[in-house]
């Protein structure tokens, strides 16, 4: 779908997206796979996204100096990806959190974990001068009104936390967007010199 929406937007240049994710990775393992599974591969653009990362970063038995001890771990990891893929010459777009539960924000069990992820990632990405895109707002913001309360799956997921065809495209609009405002920044694509029909 992005894919799709690019080539008619940017009718003139080339695009081929690739999807380097890998379900149940955390930002460690990212970190440990980023050179053969993304930098490898010479990217120009990369989206940095975790839908519900901190599902694997559980805090609830922790102690509070293991809870501190995983979230510095944590940002520790994610600085690396950004350090590397930015010494790559790649741009950048991160997300993520975004949901574990679709009732209305704060009725989630682990809203305030994933919150603090979010304002965690959003940070990081400032200071890194990477755009974030708040999946997590924009989900929550698109809770259909009419919705009861207690609903916590099947509006944007499929469990409450893996998108649905509905959350796919919702995401999907979010990253083309990005990716369509980094294209209109570049040069255009120089014009075919063969003349060869194809």
């Amino acid at each position: 779908m992005i894919q799709a929406r690019l080539v008619t937007r940017f009718p003139a240049r080339p695009f081929e997206l690739l999807d380097a994710g890998v379900n149940g990775d955390r930002i460690a393992d990212i970190r440990e796979r980023l050179e053969d599974d993304v930098l490898a591969l010479r990217p120009d653009v990369v989206i940095l996204y975790w839908d519900s990362d901190v599902s694997d970063v559980d805090e609830a038995d922790k102690t509070p100096d293991e809870v501190r001890q995983l979230r510095e771990l944590y940002e520790r990891d994610v600085v690396t990806v950004l350090q590397r893929l930015a010494a790559a010459g790649a741009h950048v777009v991160m997300s993520g959190p975004t949901l574990i539960g679709e009732r209305p924000h704060a009725r989630n069990g682990k809203d305030p974990q994933l919150d603090l992820y979010r304002d965690m990632n959003r940070r990081i990405a400032a200071a890194a001068g990477v755009r974030y895109i708040d999946t997590r707002r924009a989900f929550q913001a698109r809770r259909p009104a009419g919705a009861a309360a207690t609903v916590d799956r099947g509006l944007l997921t499929e469990d409450g936390e893996h998108l649905n065809a509905r959350g796919a495209r919702l995401a999907g609009t979010l990253f083309a967007r990005a990716i369509a405002a980094w294209c209109h920044r570049q040069p255009p694509p120089a014009p075919r010199t063969d003349t060869t029909p194809r």
